[in-house]
């Protein structure tokens, strides 16, 4: 039966099989490599992260066989270290944010699907260059329909 996990687990699925252009660490998980994030050289690495912001009834049914929908943000936090160049570092945020611009997907059972929006870039203003490493937050809103 779909869940929230489940189409979490194919978000981030439909993420490792479709980025490649840096290193990605997940929510609550062990960086991928030592050290993290990448040095020698310094490198841009992905945060990534899935939250849920709503959840609602969306259709009427016998108990059992109601259509509920979860809204939701996908992240990516594509970070580059200082002076990297912001050209650069916009061409592989966007590279995240097409992984799921209008993408549909774990529909593999009747009444259950993904269904993601547009990606939009938001960063690069002053506060995003404190430290070593420069940040930008790649935002694609999504809602997940499912019957319980």
């Amino acid at each position: 039966m779909a869940d929230y996990a489940g189409a979490v687990a194919a978000i981030r699925a439909r993420f490792q099989a479709l980025f490649s252009a840096a290193p990605v660490e997940f929510q609550n998980e062990d960086p991928p490599a030592t050290p993290w994030p990448p040095a020698s050289p310094a490198s841009p690495w992905v945060f990534f992260e899935v939250i849920e912001t709503a959840s609602e009834q969306r259709g009427a049914g016998l108990p059992g066989n109601q259509t509920w929908l979860t809204l939701g943000q996908i992240i990516a936090h594509v970070f580059v270290p200082q002076g990297y160049g912001l050209p650069e570092h916009l061409r592989i945020a966007g590279l995240a944010g097409e992984v799921f611009r209008a993408q549909t997907f774990y529909n593999s059972e009747p009444g259950a699907k993904v269904i993601c929006r547009a990606p939009s870039i938001q960063g690069g203003d002053s506060d995003a260059d404190n430290g070593n490493w420069f940040g930008m937050t790649v935002t694609t809103p999504f809602e997940f329909y499912f019957i319980r």
